[in-house]
């Protein structure tokens, strides 16, 4: 079976992102780590949030060549001629199918990893804590009481963000 991986920042608070949805507050050099994430996948996957989001800010749909799944009630698909797919109906069952064929990296989105733990999709959590305080913000991760993990990696970037591995160990 193939993996679902994560790759999120976090401020110190447990912020992913201000209010205003901002992230300027996020270092270059874990924009760039992710980044390379991003281009190296295989399969990106992400809410409908994120995916709104990455098109108006970045003016347009910057994973043209990367199969795109977006998981949401809707399907609101601005990028169809783009790789883009919308998961609407059943789409954590999808999200199964696709795992048993390829590697799939997810963007962003508490919502969407609440789920995928829930469900026990989610394979690796990588987390970079960045120490700053974002104040009042959109916050990291629903409820996931029962989940286990195991700290696989832990390191001390340059500019003081502690980037750490997790790996799902299940559930009780």
């Amino acid at each position: 079976m193939k993996q679902i991986k994560a790759h999120i920042a976090v401020s110190l608070d447990g912020h992913t992102a201000t209010l205003d949805k901002e992230l300027d507050w996020l270092p270059d050099e874990v924009k760039t780590i992710v980044g390379k994430y991003y281009l190296d996948a295989d399969c990106l996957l992400m809410g409908a949030n994120t995916y709104n989001y990455i098109f108006e800010h970045w003016g347009g749909w910057p994973h043209k060549s990367k199969r795109s799944f977006v998981v949401s009630h809707y399907d609101t698909n601005v990028t169809p001629d783009c790789g883009v797919e919308f998961l609407t109906e059943e789409p954590l069952q999808r999200v199964y199918e696709l795992k048993q064929k390829t590697d799939i990296l997810v963007v962003g989105g508490g919502k969407l990893l609440t789920s995928l733990i829930k469900a026990g999709l989610l394979d690796s959590l990588t987390i970079y804590t960045v120490p700053v305080m974002a104040g009042k913000g959109i916050g990291f991760i629903g409820e996931t009481f029962g989940s286990h993990w195991k700290l696989s990696e832990s390191r001390v970037l340059d500019n003081g963000v502690v980037c750490s591995t997790y790996l799902f160990g299940g559930s009780v």
